[in-house]
């Protein structure tokens, strides 16, 4: 299994909202971004997700979802990204990743993760389950949460979000950006 490292470019704004409310819902996420008590519940590519009051959502538009747009908790925003008077920018956070296979990559040890009966992977993460399939996805580890395990998602590559991902060397050296080195 080939282990690469992989980061976003850093001072990119970033397609995010702070939800504390309904009313920090922009009109055309209304559809796939909904308050429902003290969650958030959100319309993902790799399955719906929902987080708490108060976090940090990330969003594209997509074919791939009946409301015409990915939205995704940034669990580790505040690792990730910085926020200037409510508008998100990028930080250049080296993570490891690896191309979905048979197996999974031993940096995901700890990690909630299941094969499932139709070929796919599956990752619990702390705002839903992501899925993804051999071939067509990436593991990404973006840290270690405080109780130890990896703080980890599957990245789709046909996704926008896909094309932010620059590959770099240990040194963080820039490679080429990953959907130009491994294209969808």
């Amino acid at each position: 299994m080939v282990i690469i490292l992989i980061h976003k470019q850093a001072g990119q704004r970033k397609d995010a909202i702070r939800v504390t409310k309904e009313a920090d819902i922009p009109d055309f996420l209304r559809e796939s971004v909904r308050v429902s008590g003290d969650t958030i519940q959100l319309t993902c590519v790799e399955g719906d997700e929902e987080c708490p009051i108060g976090s940090v959502i990330g969003y594209e538009e997509s074919q791939a979802t009946s409301t015409g747009y990915n939205c995704w908790c940034i669990g580790n925003a505040a690792t990730n990204l910085i926020e200037i008077d409510g508008v998100f920018y990028k930080k250049a956070t080296i993570m490891k990743a690896a191309l979905l296979t048979e197996e999974y990559p031993e940096f995901l040890k700890g990690a909630e993760i299941s094969r499932n009966d139709d070929g796919s992977w599956s990752i619990k993460t702390d705002w839903g389950v992501s899925t993804g399939f051999p071939g067509e996805a990436y593991w990404v580890r973006y840290g270690t949460k405080e109780d130890g395990t990896p703080d980890a998602n599957i990245l789709t590559k046909t996704e926008k979000s896909y094309r932010d991902y620059i590959v770099c060397d240990g040194n963080g050296n820039d490679l080429g950006w990953l959907a130009e080195i491994d294209p969808a």
